[in-house]
């Protein structure tokens, strides 16, 4: 059995904890930029399958994916936490 704590033994309550601080400092500019990226990332996988669809090169099941994850991923960027 360990021996009872001095701070719990004299009667004084605890400190409360500090709350976490977010990753970056959670400024916005760094919001900014990183949400910039990630709308430019999915710009980046949509063209690509979608240039060779306009010189008329039927889509692969790749193409079909990427142009998807790069729609979903840039109407997903306006609804914030928790959808």
């Amino acid at each position: 059995m360990l021996p009872p704590d001095p701070a719990q033994a004299s009667g004084a309550p605890a400190p409360p904890a500090a709350p976490p601080k977010p990753l970056f400092g959670g400024c916005l500019s760094c919001r900014f930029i990183s949400g910039t990226a990630l709308l430019l990332a999915a710009l980046w996988i949509y063209q690509g399958p979608r240039n060779s669809m306009k010189r008329g090169i039927p889509p692969s099941m790749g193409a079909i994916a990427q142009i998807t994850f790069a729609i979903s991923e840039s109407l997903g960027r306006g609804r914030g936490r928790g959808g």
